[in-house]
Formats: structure tokens, sequence, C-alpha cells
């Protein structure tokens, strides 16, 4: 597959090929200034159908997508792209030669697969180092499977019970004395709140458990810390749901798999992650303080 992504089209270039137990992560960069034209979807399509076919079959890969140009003035028209086997739309038939294509596909591609089409670079940074990482997390989650599992329906007795709790995580930490509610403005500059991080950081050294959201910068530095700080330990409170198939960051995960850190919602499981809903930080940080005091009890 990472041959056939290669030398399709100059505008083309592929990168970052992971192959996980059930399925694959590559990214597709593309230079339109050297192809204005390429579009990223037909070409997605037409890559479905004829790895397929290579995979299934051995067949070397057709002209399209061997980036084949057709010769101007001779009487040829260029291929169609809607059209994933060129221009006359031709399907290889089966039994003929290597690249005859079996009935079905069903087993390679699945129908509902991720396609992300991205134009930030912010946004492309990330994906790749969710790609790059993913081997780890799949490690992580395998070794660690409670510590990833979703609990809803979250009955302690530090929790409120009319809410709907949920959280992913080492569910001990619920159970320390020694909760204590972080929250630091961002209406303050980073540097001018270095006592109340430096303290913060000190109380997590000597055992005792932040929660916070971890939302504002300064809030940002205090979990950078924390993470960098043997045997701390904290509560990350989220202003959203944790759905039934939430998956944590590498970070996150990195620090779920060693116990370190729990990720709590008192939200239903449908309340999204973005866009940030202002109204439900302020619930999630009064409920902090409400946790808090309830764990000193």
């Amino acid at each position: 597959m990472l041959k056939a992504l290669h030398g399709l089209n100059p505008a083309l270039t592929a990168s970052d090929f992971v192959v996980m137990p059930d399925h694959v992560h590559f990214l597709l960069m593309v230079d339109y200034d050297s192809d204005p034209g390429f579009n990223p979807l037909i070409f997605v399509h037409a890559f479905q159908e004829e790895t397929e076919r290579m995979i299934t079959t051995g067949g070397a890969p057709p002209s399209i997508l061997r980036n084949a140009r057709p010769c101007k003035g001779r009487g040829e028209s260029p291929p169609d792209p809607s059209r994933p086997y060129g221009g006359s739309g031709a399907r290889p038939e089966p039994g003929r030669g290597s690249g005859a294509r079996p009935p079905s596909f069903a087993p390679l591609w699945d129908p509902d697969f991720w396609l992300d089409l991205s134009f930030s670079s912010h946004q492309l940074r990330a994906i790749r180092t969710y790609i790059r990482n993913n081997p780890a997390r799949a490690i992580w989650k395998r070794d660690h499977p409670d510590l990833f599992l979703r609990h809803s329906g979250l009955k302690h007795r530090v929790l409120d019970p009319s809410l709907p709790w949920s959280g992913c995580g080492d569910l001990t930490l619920l159970a320390s004395p020694f909760l204590f509610p972080v929250r630091l403005t961002r209406r303050i500059p980073v540097s001018e709140q270095e006592s109340a991080i430096s303290e913060i950081i000190e109380k997590a050294v000597h055992g005792m458990i932040p929660v916070s959201g971890f939302l504002s910068p300064a809030e940002k530095e205090v979990l950078r810390r924390l993470q960098l700080t043997p045997h701390a330990r904290w509560i990350k409170s989220v202003a959203h749901g944790l759905p039934p198939r939430f998956d944590p960051t590498v970070e996150d995960s990195r620090h779920l798999a060693t116990g370190r850190e729990l990720i709590l919602s008192s939200f239903p499981a449908e309340v999204p992650m973005f866009p940030v809903n202002r109204e439900n930080c302020e619930h999630m940080n009064a409920r902090i303080v409400a946790l808090c005091a309830a764990a000193a009890e």
C-alpha cells in the first residue's frame, strides 16, 4: 500500500504510514501549487478500490495509479477522474490476468472508515502526533484495559448523586482525603502566577491530589509540571460528557496507563467536547469545589 501511494501525482506525498493490528493510518499531503486540480476525494475512492484489488489478487496497479499522463495530440482523451479505472470506466473482469477482481472486498475497507481532510497546520500536527503515538496507545490499552474503561453512572461518597458522573482512569483517586481544587485565572499572565503554581506542585509532591479542568494557560502549566513530576497524581475534570467510545488523548493515555490520572465528567455523554461551553465550565468548577470539600469530611 505504501508503494502504491508514492509517485502517483507530483502534488502528492505520503507519510506516517502506521500499521495497527486491525487497521492502518497514513497521511496524504497535497501540494496544490503542483496540481491545482487535484481532487483528494476522487483519489481516495480510486485508491480504496485499487489497493483492495492489488492486495487480494496480487495484481500490479493500473496506469491511473502509476500517474500515467495521456499523450495529447495523438487522439487520446484525458482520463475521467470520476472513473477510478481510467477514462473508459471499464472495470477489470474477474478471471482475466493478475488484475482480476474478486466479487467482494468488504473485509478490507470499513464502510465508515475515518477520512479527515485537514486545512490547518495545527490540526495536521495533532493528527500526526496521534498517528505516531497510536502503537504505544494500543499497547497501554492492551496492558491496562481497566484503566481505559469508561465507567458511567459512577457512585461515590464525594460525588453528587444527582449528577450523571462518568470517568476513565484510576477511580481510587476519589477515595483520597487529600483532594484540593485548582482554579487559576486567565486574566493574569502565567508568569505572575508562578507562586501559586509552585505551591500546587509542592502539594502534589507531598501526596495531595489536585482536581482541575486544566483549561486556563496557568492551569495548563500546572498540568505540564504535574506530568513531569514523578509520583504526582491528579484528577482532570472535563466540561463535557464522556461518550461510550471515549478515546483519551496521547498524553492522557500515557498517564492513565500508569494510574496517575483520572478523567472525570459530571455531564451527560451527549454533551460535546467542542465548542467549550462557558456555562458548563462554571458548573464544572463549582462541582470540583464541592467534590474536594466532601473528600475532606
